[in-house]
């Protein structure tokens, strides 16, 4: 099950990735836009989804990793206040990637307990479940507003696990006749 687990970390790293460089090519009016039954504009949405994984991380981390990568980071910084340029948001979707994928390996951290910043107990289990679907359903928010906006959306299904498989050559055709 952790190779799975490891392929749906990776996708949320790719597809996270590959959104935040196609809204980088959007002009402000669009990047500030936003539509009712969504989180708020891209650019918060971004932010929003960028911030709540670094924090899911540091939940589940607490300073903590088997084995940390060589730069020893475990956390990065907060997010500065008002408006993250989207290549920031990016370089640390990027900084995160490895390390959700050492934690997708460590065969204890689904039952290590965590204590949110609220003062609820859970199992680790619990915050890795949501920083994948955090991530999915915050990308689903900002298709639906590019969407709404009449403009053009990464291609269909592009985001999505069958993308990341051909993406990642993954999937192959089968040879007709077979």
């Amino acid at each position: 099950m952790s190779d799975t687990l490891l392929e749906l970390y990776r996708h949320k790293t790719w597809a996270t990735l590959r959104l935040i460089e196609y809204c980088q090519k959007l002009d402000d009016e669009h990047l500030d836009a936003t539509i009712p039954g969504t989180f708020g504009s891209i650019r918060q949405t971004l932010r929003h989804l960028v911030s709540a994984d670094e924090g899911y991380f540091s939940l589940l981390t607490r300073k903590r990793l088997p084995e940390p990568l060589p730069d020893g980071l475990v956390k990065l910084g907060d997010l500065p206040r008002g408006p993250v340029p989207l290549d920031e948001l990016a370089k640390r979707i990027r900084a995160l990637g490895p390390r959700w994928e050492l934690l997708a390996q460590d065969a204890d951290v689904a039952h290590r307990e965590c204590t949110t910043t609220d003062g609820w107990r859970v199992p680790g289990s619990v915050p890795m479940a949501q920083a994948l679907h955090h991530a999915d359903d915050h990308r689903s928010h900002i298709l639906s507003i590019l969407g709404a906006r009449g403009l053009d959306v990464p291609e269909p299904n592009s985001l999505d696990v069958w993308g990341y498989a051909e993406a990642m050559a993954l999937m192959t055709p089968v040879a007709s006749g077979t």
